[in-house]
């Protein structure tokens, strides 16, 4: 009975799949534009209606891709770390197999040996910029597949060389043969890593003094992969079997026919490989057990971004993989969320940041805190000849030292933002710093223990309108320690690039006036975001993107539009993004001076709790920066991430509020920040409050 309702279960949702992927329309409308929360009657009545528009509006219209689906269908490991599900044989429990048997045998290439790719192909777009040659990936798949069938035709086998599919590449495209073979070698040497998991299991075997041999299906000449293997630590192999030596493969069996016939038949083999035919089932056809290891790319890549450029997309995809399918080692949840989220906007952004800076000729970069943290810590092992300095500011910072030009947004944020929290005057200006006030508002009418509403709401606003002097005397002595701090930071240097994550550029427009009109410390400054977009006033800094002052990463309204569509506002997008690029220390309030005249910070109350969180996920996206620069130091142009490949990695986790819920659920949140207030929320109730459908 259960086997049964399993059974029409994979069936519906077989169907179901089917219907959805029919097209774009579909598609999105389903997963992007209705509610997948809704009961089976309502998703099924709502896929109906699609189904039925659809057909009024035509058939066959906009078909859909393969990384539009997947856009829509992949999700994130939501209830345990990812790596937790790797479940792989211990090292104990493989060598008391090998006891056993006289000869371990072991697959190469995606066992023993790793690419920082989910795809070995992609390995031929780096050898079609050696080449110079733009179309060279199609041509040598297609050179490969045309040697491999007349191969066949001739010798009754597809083995073939690495010669045999260059000379046919000829076919396609006019290449040196040699310096393009060279070309491949090197790069194959270049990009392979030792897999870490069998990296142990090897050394077991090795522990055991058996017969250990490497079989491998492949055309690469054998004297290379002796060269990979030993690059990767692997160089007590008796022998290493290579099928284009034989001119039999795995697959057939009949290589390991010959493995047998080498070293007898009365021996007991086990081979180790991630291919299901090749590794699996010929090997058990001929006689020898076998330990599956199934490709750490198979596995993960149910759970990675593959709305991302080819290029850039599969080496993330890969390393990602390679670092969390292995079996090797376990992380928790808030590392893999750094390593596999926040890694890539981190890498990205940096070296948008680089470039940026050298080409308008900035001679130094700010990163405002709280999110520049983890962005200089990175950027300054990057580039470490770079100017670079942390400095504290923040919305609050902001509001109060801008009085004198952006009164406005100080009555915004301090008064009518804190009307549903019904709080008094005298808490208002606590929470502002500007008890002077009291006086003439209470010569108004309006005593400390007045409730703020909405209706008092303009009249408290024309008390403090009337009385601007007193506020801006109050900020006055904050004011100068605020321009001396920034002085000494900017070094008397004439141009400087000031860089924080988003959305409204309200920390640089800030800066910018102070340091420029107000402070006049001579030097032009330039403002860099991860992405742009505002709730209450979307276009609100397009005059300074068209002044070329500001620049955005991801998107604006002028750089990757579709995508800043897609950053839902409402649904907390930007909240669940900052998360990623948190900082493990407390918001910044303000300057002062101390008796001595020293510059002095005050911060908000610390939010401790979520210190460990932030380190675990600071320590992921640092450690994927540098696996990511480690695998392609000899490709620099790796480095150039794409905004929109960067986004793609974000979106896939900051539209799932449920995956936030889980894991942040008690991540400490400071909803109060201006309101004299020391009481902490969490992000689940964060959520639950102002997360909108």
């Amino acid at each position: 009975m259960r086997n049964t309702k399993r059974k029409i279960k994979r069936k519906l949702k077989k169907v179901k799949l089917k219907l959805l992927m029919k097209n774009r329309f579909i598609l999105e409308g389903y997963y992007k534009y209705g509610d997948c929360e809704k009961s089976l009657f309502r998703k099924g009545l709502y896929l109906s209606t699609l189904l039925f528009a659809d057909f009024l509006n035509g058939k066959g219209s906009t078909k859909t891709y393969v990384y539009e689906r997947k856009k829509y269908s992949i999700t994130p490991c939501k209830t345990a770390p990812e790596s937790s599900f790797a479940k792989r044989p211990s090292y104990t429990f493989l060598s008391k197999k090998f006891l056993v048997h006289d000869v371990i045998s072991f697959d190469i290439f995606d066992t023993l040996i790793l690419r920082p790719f989910d795809d070995p192909k992609s390995v031929f777009f780096l050898l079609g910029e050696k080449n110079k040659c733009p179309g060279f990936k199609r041509y040598r798949i297609l050179a490969e597949k045309l040697a491999r069938q007349e191969a066949f035709e001739k010798n009754g086998t597809y083995e073939v060389t690495l010669r045999d599919i260059y000379e046919k590449l000829q076919r396609y495209v006019s290449l040196d043969i040699e310096q393009a073979m060279q070309y491949e070698i090197e790069t194959e040497l270049d990009l392979a890593f030792a897999n870490p998991y069998m990296k142990q299991v090897y050394l077991e075997a090795v522990n055991l003094n058996k017969k250990i041999i490497a079989v491998s299906d492949m055309y690469l000449p054998s004297d290379v992969i002796k060269k990979m293997l030993k690059k990767c630590g692997y160089d007590k192999f008796d022998d290493i079997i290579v099928s284009n030596d034989y001119g039999v493969s795995k697959r057939s069996t009949k290589l390991y026919e010959k493995v047998k016939e080498m070293y007898g038949e009365d021996l007991k083999y086990i081979h180790i490989g991630d291919n299901a035919v090749s590794d699996n089932r010929s090997a058990r056809k001929s006689g020898i057990d076998t330990v599956f290891y199934k490709n750490v790319n198979a596995r993960g890549n149910c759970h990675r971004a593959f709305d991302m450029t080819s290029l850039v997309g599969s080496a993330y995809r890969g390393i990602v993989n390679a670092k969390l399918q292995s079996g090797f080692e376990q992380f928790s949840q808030f590392y893999e969320f750094g390593y596999t989220y926040a890694g890539l906007l981190v890498l990205g952004y940096c070296n948008y940041i680089h470039n940026y800076t050298h080409n308008n000729n900035l001679q130094k970069i700010l990163f405002l805190s709280r999110d520049g943290h983890i962005l200089k810590a990175v950027y300054d092992k990057l580039f470490p000849e770079d100017k670079t300095e942390y400095v504290y500011w923040s919305r609050s910072a902001a509001t109060k030292l801008t009085v004198n030009r952006f009164h406005n947004e100080l009555l915004l944020r301090y008064i009518k933002y804190k009307i549903p929290r019904k709080m008094s005057i005298e808490k208002i200006l606590k929470a502002m710093d500007i008890p002077q006030m009291i006086t003439p508002l209470e010569k108004a009418g309006f005593e400390g223990d007045v409730i703020l509403t909405s209706d008092n709401y303009e009249d408290i606003v024309k008390v403090f309108l009337d009385n601007k002097q007193i506020i801006s005397d109050c900020f006055k002595q904050s004011n100068m320690a605020a321009k001396q701090y920034y002085r000494e930071k900017l070094g008397g240097c004439t141009s400087a690039c000031i860089v924080d994550i988003g959305w409204a550029a309200s920390g640089f427009s800030a800066l910018r006036y102070l340091i420029e009109d107000e402070w006049k410390l001579g030097c032009k400054t330039y403002g860099l975001v991860a992405g742009s977009t505002y709730l209450h006033d979307m276009d609100i800094i397009e005059p300074q993107f068209a002044n070329n002052v500001i620049d955005s990463y991801m998107f604006s309204q002028r750089v990757n539009r579709e995508i800043r569509r897609d950053h839902n506002v409402k649904q907390m997008y930007g909240a669940f993004t900052e998360i990623m690029l948190s900082a493990p220390c407390p918001s910044f309030i303000g300057f002062d001076f101390d008796e001595n005249g020293e510059v002095t910070y005050s911060f908000d109350c610390p939010e401790v709790e979520g210190y460990e969180m932030i380190e675990q996920i600071q320590q992921g996206a640092k450690d994927f920066v540098r696996d990511y620069t480690e695998h392609f130091k000899n490709y620099p142009y790796m480095n150039n991430i794409p905004g929109c490949d960067a986004y793609a990695v974000c979106r896939m986790v900051i539209s799932q509020p449920d995956y936030f819920k889980n894991l942040f659920g008690d991540y400490p949140v400071n909803r109060a920040v201006g309101s004299a207030s020391y009481e902490m929320g969490t992000l689940k109730t964060l959520i639950e409050n102002e997360f909108v459908k």
